[in-house]
């Protein structure tokens, strides 16, 4: 495998781009008390110093960029804010793009640590080996999450193998993500239009996606939603189910943060 050497620790390892762009809305503000979500303080230093604390911890990690209006580090390169989703990943995958994985990671992860982040990246590449797949995006058991922190929510789709929420990491071939910047950009500005994600999806998955939830989620399943994704985005898409709920724990609302166990 090919690897960017951490030039920090000196490890080789996958490169990762934490995504810690964006302002806090009011009511968040209200609550963390600083614009940048991802320097809100937790359990006594802040987001992105859990989750930079938490891919340190993996030997398989090496150079790591941050992507947005954060304080300078040793740890870590910073490229500034973008001003939204996509161009951020795409400016922090085109700082790797030699490289044959990067992970990408969300900055709002308190729980994240090494043994999570190391069995992730290590299924996800022998995942892509085995499969082609080109992005591989995790998926965790709801009832994982809630079982070992409960009180946050989180938003989940029933499946015909069981009831899912999505991680805040993905495993991406570097050349895939930015030969096909276009229709991800385009998919994710769909993602609050539901006519724009039924013709990028397909009605036909739609229909199954609304009956899953109400009536029967044995019409949806993980294979059918790897295939449209793949459609979507050009690409092969691949879920992998991991069991460890401190991937897909993130803060993102206000009720999150109140919900957390006072320390």
């Amino acid at each position: 495998m090919t690897s960017v050497v951490n030039t920090i620790s000196g490890n080789p390892g996958v490169p990762v781009v934490i995504l810690a762009g964006g302002k806090a809305k009011p009511e968040l503000k209200a609550v963390i008390g600083v614009d940048v979500r991802a320097l809100a303080v937790v359990f006594g230093k802040t987001l992105l110093d859990h989750v930079v604390d938490g891919l340190s911890a993996a030997p398989g990690v090496g150079e790591m960029v941050v992507v947005g209006n954060v304080p300078a580090s040793d740890r870590y390169a910073v490229i500034p804010d973008g001003g939204d989703f996509v161009t951020n990943i795409i400016a922090g995958v085109e700082k790797f793009k030699s490289a044959e994985y990067v992970v990408v990671c969300t900055s709002d992860l308190p729980y994240l640590n090494g043994e999570s982040v190391q069995a992730f990246v290590d299924e996800a590449i022998k995942l892509a080996q085995q499969s082609g797949g080109q992005m591989i995006y995790p998926i965790v058991e709801v009832a994982e999450c809630y079982k070992r922190f409960p009180g946050i929510k989180r938003t989940a789709r029933k499946l015909k193998e069981g009831a899912y929420t999505g991680g805040n990491l993905m495993l991406i071939r570097p050349e895939f993500v930015l030969s096909q910047r276009q229709r991800i950009a385009d998919a994710y500005d769909a993602r609050k239009s539901p006519a724009r994600i039924a013709a990028m999806l397909g009605y036909g998955t739609l229909v199954r996606l609304i009956l899953s939830q109400t009536i029967s989620p044995s019409l949806l399943t993980v294979s059918l939603l790897e295939q449209r994704a793949s459609s979507m985005l050009g690409g092969a898409v691949r879920a992998l189910v991991t069991p460890y709920p401190e991937i897909a724990t993130d803060l993102d609302k206000p009720s999150d943060f109140t919900a957390l166990p006072k320390q």
